[in-house]
């Protein structure tokens, strides 16, 4: 092959790669380091990376559930109560009946998958809007939090023969271990939407659902089952909080749906359906974490975070608007 032909071959490869989601996502994320760090040096130090990534996995695997509704065109706002309800409700077990460490984790993940197939079959079988839907789910299980704790917290560490939460305090090559839980999620996830059959159908799904379902495609059960998927997930991510603080707390969960969403669209999921990538995500929620870091850094008010979100997810989905106007044909 000639050095013409190499050359012109890498030019494209470039020009695809800064064409994508997830540099488009990466490159403010850039920016917004750089100019912390110019400010504040210490900004871009070990201790406080460390830090932020110790908070970032439970936000990030929350936000990956969250993806599988957006890509389908629907929207889940129960993430973060639904996280909250498998975090309490995993200790209840252990503590209250002296179950293992196995049977309250699956069951815990068992009542997510069911209360996710229930917004999804209220979505899809009656089609209410899965905003107003997963709203109510918000607070029903938001509340059923409260009904399953007697006093103010369960407390692992006091029960006897409980390892797995030991485990949490260890680390693992330098991080905890639901770190590395949210890497091997994350990467089974990019396998499924990117790799499979599955995926693509997910995708189309969202994409143009009357066309989905005319080329054989049950748009239908992949609506529900991403339903479940989100509440699986954020599920996961409710228990391996409880499990790495040792104790599990009602109001866990609180907030975790819209840094969720907003981390999804910020990475690059379109909330008409149709497109997402776990890597963009991943790049959203970091995203979002590093600009409100930088707000504690720059010394300015911390009431800011929530408008730096606003701000972020308005940027972003003005961005998807700009790029799908520029695909309709003139």
């Amino acid at each position: 092959m000639s050095d013409k032909a190499l050359v012109t071959r890498d030019g494209k490869g470039l020009r695809r790669l800064t064409q994508t989601d997830e540099f488009s996502t990466f490159i403010p994320l850039a920016v917004i380091m750089l100019i912390t760090a110019a400010i504040r040096p210490d900004f871009l130090s070990i201790r406080n990376f460390s830090a932020m990534f110790n908070q970032i996995p439970f936000i990030a695997i929350t936000a990956l559930g969250s993806s599988m509704t957006l890509m389908t065109g629907n929207v889940d706002i129960s993430t973060g109560r639904v996280a909250g309800f498998a975090g309490i409700m995993m200790p209840m077990l252990v503590v209250e009946l002296g179950w293992g460490a196995a049977e309250s984790i699956l069951l815990s993940l068992a009542c997510c998958l069911a209360i996710g197939f229930v917004n999804g079959f209220l979505v899809v079988k009656f089609g209410l809007p899965s905003f107003i839907t997963t709203m109510g789910t918000l607070y029903m299980v938001g509340g059923a939090r409260y009904l399953m704790i007697k006093e103010y917290q369960y407390n692992l560490h006091a029960v006897e023969g409980f390892s797995l939460v030991h485990a949490f305090d260890q680390l693992y090559l330098g991080m905890p271990l639901y770190f590395w839980c949210m890497l091997i999620l994350f990467a089974i996830a990019f396998v499924l939407i990117k790799r499979t059959l599955w995926g693509r159908r997910m995708l189309a799904t969202g994409d143009n659902n009357e066309v989905a379902t005319l080329v054989g495609i049950n748009s239908k059960k992949m609506q529900v089952q991403a339903y479940m998927l989100s509440a699986l997930l954020a599920g996961i991510a409710g228990i391996l909080l409880t499990l790495d603080m040792g104790f599990g707390l009602p109001e866990n969960g609180d907030g975790w749906e819209f840094r969720a969403i907003a981390g999804c669209v910020v990475g690059g999921v379109s909330l008409s359906g149709g497109k997402a990538s776990p890597l963009g995500v991943l790049i959203g929620v970091t995203l979002v974490f590093v600009a409100e870091n930088a707000i504690i850094f720059l010394g300015l008010p911390t009431t800011m975070r929530v408008a730096v979100q606003g701000a972020l997810m308005a940027g972003a989905v003005l961005f998807d608007i700009f790029r799908q106007s520029r695909k309709v044909p003139e």
